[in-house]
């Protein structure tokens, strides 16, 4: 992350505590992200030296017209300044603050196939009582894992792999044959 989404997504986020409307940035963010991600082409057209700092601006505040004031504001001063590249790395610097205020963990859950919603509740859950903390959960699927899950939260790895469990098994078989 680049010292200008830090700073960037910090004074956005402080600004939003302030006002104290820090949770419908939060979700307002999430949706111009995930936006954001969908059209790669648009931070290009954003980026583009082809339109004015003006234009850029106005293009920005029309796609996301409905947003709060802060939102509008903060998009349209990022592309005027020619950071439209770092709009997303903003976003994540406002959410890592928003977590950290709020004593939110996010755990980052490897799976060898999708979970299903009451799994996912349910692991949720576990890993809120074990680690006494609000959790977000974040999904990735590795059919390469063969089964099982990794769990990463709170700088620790909780490996329930199945490819764990059988290379526990051979190291254990081979000290055995020994």
């Amino acid at each position: 992350m680049s010292d200008v989404s830090k700073e960037y997504g910090a004074a956005l986020y402080l600004l939003a505590r302030e006002e104290n409307v820090a949770e419908e940035l939060l979700n307002e963010t999430r949706t111009a992200e995930d936006v954001l991600r969908d059209n790669p082409a648009y931070i290009a057209l954003l980026s583009s030296p082809d339109l004015s700092k003006e234009e850029r601006s106005a293009a920005v505040v029309r796609a996301f017209a409905g947003g709060h004031r802060f939102l509008l504001n903060f998009l349209s001063m990022i592309v005027e300044r020619g950071y439209s590249r770092e709009i997303v790395a903003c976003f994540a610097e406002f959410r890592r603050l928003y977590r950290e205020d709020h004593g939110i963990a996010v755990a980052k859950v490897i799976s060898a196939r999708p979970l299903s919603d009451g799994e996912k509740a349910k692991l949720v859950a576990a890993l809120a009582r074990r680690y006494d903390v609000k959790v977000e959960a974040e999904y990735k699927v590795d059919p390469t894992l063969l089964g099982g899950m990794k769990v990463e939260i709170s700088g620790m790895l909780l490996d329930g792999t199945a490819r764990r469990r059988l290379d526990g098994l051979r190291a254990d078989l081979s000290a055995l044959t020994l």
